[in-house]
């Protein structure tokens, strides 16, 4: 029997005094592919922020397995015109991103430390943390992500964008295209 890849049970979120989702539960395993259908403003992109992880459940249980992380692509991209390309990159990649700084500043922090022989437990904490940040930032694919980002593009018929490129010279399609790519790649 296959575990469950994706579980909710009684969920419930609510905005303010209106709730957009009343109890709902269902099981979506390995290998399964599903579809959300529904009418405007029935709950469907709540029910997708939930299992992205951009919102939280009033009430209920909400279980995601997804190793390599999840993937989330608004409606539109919530940035302003004035913003770059590599703005939206940075926006899709916000995790790693937010991992590349911790090594950053566990690498900073190393770096200060005079070096001491023999036994130090702080700076084995240290060390002990940094491969800890180095471990998931590998294990999400981070060193290839930016790369991840071109490809994803050159795939959709953007090949070349430059990064320093405002958002507001691009067509809806091309800013949908560039948040697809991006989101891919994260």
């Amino acid at each position: 029997m296959s575990t469950a890849q994706l579980a909710l049970h009684d969920i419930t979120k609510r905005y303010h005094d209106q709730v957009v989702l009343d109890r709902i539960g269902f099981t979506i395993k390995p290998g399964e592919k599903v579809g959300v259908i529904g009418d405007n403003g029935s709950g469907k992109s709540t029910l997708i922020k939930l299992i992205a992880g951009q919102e939280r459940p009033d009430n209920g249980a909400l279980t995601v397995v997804a190793p390599g992380g999840v993937g989330y692509l608004a409606q539109t991209l919530e940035l302003p015109l004035d913003a770059t390309v590599q703005d939206a990159v940075d926006l899709a990649l916000a995790d790693l991103r937010e991992l590349e700084e911790g090594m950053r500043r566990a690498e900073a922090e190393l770096a200060e430390r005079p070096y001491q022989a023999g036994q130090d437990p702080e700076l084995a904490g240290l060390l002990e943390g940094y491969a800890a940040l180095v471990d998931r930032y590998q294990a999400r694919g981070g060193y290839e992500a930016d790369s991840r980002v071109e490809i994803a593009l050159h795939g959709l018929g953007l090949p070349g964008l430059k990064r320093g490129r405002r958002l507001g010279t691009l067509s809806g399609g091309e800013r949908q295209r560039l948040a697809l790519a991006a989101t891919l790649a994260s």
